[in-house]
């Protein structure tokens, strides 16, 4: 699919190098290339990217458990940031979950992530639950959103 001059596509283990580089660029704690390339090879993981001209630019990841998807991170190239790539990159995810049945995803976001959690609210997540002191590395709440593909269920 190609929105924006973006392609947006699913991710395949040959990407692994690519989205290992650009999740050390934005996450302090990234996976590398090998990790990525054995998850991208199960199918229980998910995970979904916009390419520029230049490669990779943002992504999603997730999990499949019993019909639902579980969003780990989402990433967009700090220079990117802003241009509505994130949006573009979760609405082609949300999509490609419900065409393959998924009725529910759930994510944790930080309480002080704003702008991710303006994000998620525009793409119709509600917050359904809180996690105390979530984050080791700050005391941070975690917020649980939940999207699903017939709201009230």
């Amino acid at each position: 699919m190609v929105e924006k001059g973006l392609e947006l596509r699913l991710l395949e283990p040959r990407d692994a190098s690519a989205l290992a580089a650009l999740e050390a660029r934005v996450f302090a704690d990234a996976w590398d290339a090998e990790h990525f390339r054995e998850l991208l090879g199960q199918d229980r993981f998910l995970a979904v990217g916009a390419f520029e001209p230049d490669g990779l630019c943002a992504y999603l990841t997730a999990y499949s458990v019993a019909g639902e998807l579980e969003i780990v991170n989402v990433a967009v190239a700090p220079a990117l940031r802003g241009q509505g790539i994130g949006r573009s990159v979760l609405h082609f995810f949300l999509e490609q979950g419900r065409l393959g049945g998924a009725q529910r995803v759930v994510l944790e976001v930080r309480a002080g992530n704003l702008a991710a959690r303006a994000l998620y609210g525009s793409c119709g997540f509600v917050q359904v639950g809180v996690r105390r002191a979530y984050y080791a590395d700050s005391g941070e709440d975690a917020l649980v959103l939940e999207w699903t593909t017939c709201p009230g269920s």
